[in-house]
């Protein structure tokens, strides 16, 4: 049960926490404090974050791959 809550809150924090949490601070760096263009910043910030959801996909596959081989 306690692999269960560790493998969950993993997940939530590799998909949600971390992709909120960095376009916030990234919008905020940019926009406030550097003066940038928001439409900017969003596109920046989204595609940083596809890139980041594709390899955190690929190693959550990997770990799941694993874990259903070692039982």
């Amino acid at each position: 049960m306690m692999e269960k809550q560790k493998e969950t809150l993993t997940f939530l924090g590799c998909f949600l926490m971390f992709p909120l949490l960095f376009i916030a601070s990234f919008i905020v760096w940019g926009a406030v404090i550097q003066g940038n263009r928001l439409w900017s910043l969003l596109t920046d910030a989204l595609s940083i974050i596809g890139i980041s959801y594709i390899l955190t996909s690929m190693m959550f596959g990997f770990m799941m791959r694993k874990r259903a081989r070692n039982g």
